[in-house]
């Protein structure tokens, strides 16, 4: 009786070629994030930047907040790259934790021209308490 045939043992994760780790360089799920603490940065009506910033032709995926400690005050925080709205205007007084907000108009993904700076937009109220930590997964398109 004849033995099976024998199989070389996987040998992975193998080596990609140049064309592959372009491809999967490019569309490869990526993520930035930056800190919002009332306590450093202020809380005024106004614009706060990251000092973040998305490459052009970033698409937008999904948005995180994660709340470290209660935001008070401000009942409109809106999360934008640049002058492009991520996510809607979001109460984060009412809400605690780990959140992930839907993009702004319930798009799929939002695709950014240039590269843009992540900021927020406190409106309506100042901030007077809060520590927020916002993520933005994000892949790069053609």
């Amino acid at each position: 009786m004849r033995s099976p045939a024998r199989t070389a043992p996987n040998k992975y994760p193998r080596k990609m070629n140049k064309r592959e780790a372009g491809v999967l360089g490019k569309f490869a799920q990526q993520m930035a994030s930056f800190l919002y603490d009332y306590s450093a940065d202020g809380g005024a009506v106004g614009t706060y930047n990251s000092g973040i910033s998305l490459p052009a032709n970033a698409v937008v995926t999904k948005v995180y907040t994660d709340e470290q400690s209660a935001v008070a005050g401000a009942t409109s925080i809106t999360l934008k790259a640049g002058s492009t709205a991520l996510t809607g205007a979001m109460d984060l007084t009412a809400s605690s934790g780990l959140q992930s907000p839907a993009l702004a108009g319930a798009a799929a993904g939002i695709k950014l021209a240039s590269a843009s700076e992540l900021n927020i937009a406190i409106a309506s109220a100042a901030a007077t308490a809060g520590k927020v930590r916002f993520a933005v997964e994000f892949y790069i398109s053609e």
